[in-house]
């Protein structure tokens, strides 16, 4: 049960604000008469503040409040968060329509280091359309919405580049892939490329987001991270000046925001990307 069905089973009336996180309910502390709700209850970080008497705290203190003994399940409040989240940015985060090829061959094979499993577990697929030729697809989701689809040359073709995307302006600087499939974002691990992330997962890191490039981690991203509930991250760039330069301001932005964060440099010439499990348990504790 959570905090508002909570408050419907026992007939505690709420309100509604224009900010979906938040709920506003007459002031439980008993000092004073509250016609007019003046508690504003944070459904995201269980925390209220009573903006008339400076009443405030957490869960714990609200339920003691309101005489009740039943306890909320707040250690992961990951589907509701991302949900509201979903509701909430959905008109900032949306991108152009863009729907897969309908003709597509499913990649079958290893790629990369990347064995067969995880390239069927992230859709990898083949295409003569949309300029995807001699490359291996990936289509990118998040908040279960499409936003583009990377592109990454199988070989070395004159004229074609290492990546290639469509749409071709298809924003990253709000994408954290795959999102949608983390399903404790408590803890998570940022590294830069797409690969980096495919070789994480299938060495069991399924809590591996990739931000898509060094420089591409900014306010959206850390706003997201926020919002869903992550309270620690490691920062596992490439061990280059750019990779480590990237690893410092993400930090930084993540310490602005009480998120907890260790910065793991691998051995210069090792990328995540080509981490063994022994190494990855290695650097990773």
């Amino acid at each position: 049960m959570d905090l508002v069905e909570l408050l419907d089973s026992r007939g505690i009336e709420y309100k509604k604000t224009n900010n979906p996180t938040e709920i506003l309910i007459s002031c439980t502390s008993g000092e004073h008469t509250d016609k007019s709700p003046s508690l504003s209850y944070n459904l995201e970080k269980n925390v209220f503040h009573c903006w008339s008497c400076d009443f405030s705290g957490g869960i714990t203190k609200f339920m003691k409040s309101i005489g009740e003994t039943v306890i909320l399940d707040v250690d992961s409040k990951q589907p509701y968060k991302i949900k509201k989240l979903r509701d909430k940015i959905r008109n900032v985060i949306e991108a152009d329509d863009i729907r897969i090829p309908s003709e597509r061959q499913v990649y079958v094979g290893e790629f990369k280091n990347i064995d067969a499993r995880t390239m069927k577990e992230f859709q990898a697929f083949t295409t003569e359309q949309m300029g995807f030729q001699d490359y291996i697809c990936f289509p990118v989701y998040q908040f279960g919405k499409l936003k583009f689809i990377e592109g990454r040359l199988m070989k070395s073709v004159t004229g074609k580049s290492k990546y290639y995307r469509q749409p071709k302006n298809g924003r990253v600087g709000n994408i954290l892939f795959p999102l949608d499939k983390i399903k404790n974002t408590n803890y998570v691990i940022l590294v830069e490329g797409i690969f980096d992330m495919l070789n994480m997962w299938q060495l069991g890191y399924k809590n591996t987001m990739c931000i898509f490039g060094a420089a591409n981690f900014g306010k959206h991203k850390l706003e997201i991270l926020d919002r869903i509930g992550v309270t620690k991250v490691d920062i596992l760039m490439d061990p280059d000046a750019p990779g480590q330069m990237a690893a410092n301001k993400i930090a930084g932005l993540l310490d602005s925001r009480n998120i907890v964060s260790r910065n793991i440099k691998l051995p210069i010439g090792v990328d995540p990307g080509d981490l063994n499990l022994i190494q990855a348990k290695d650097y990773i504790r």
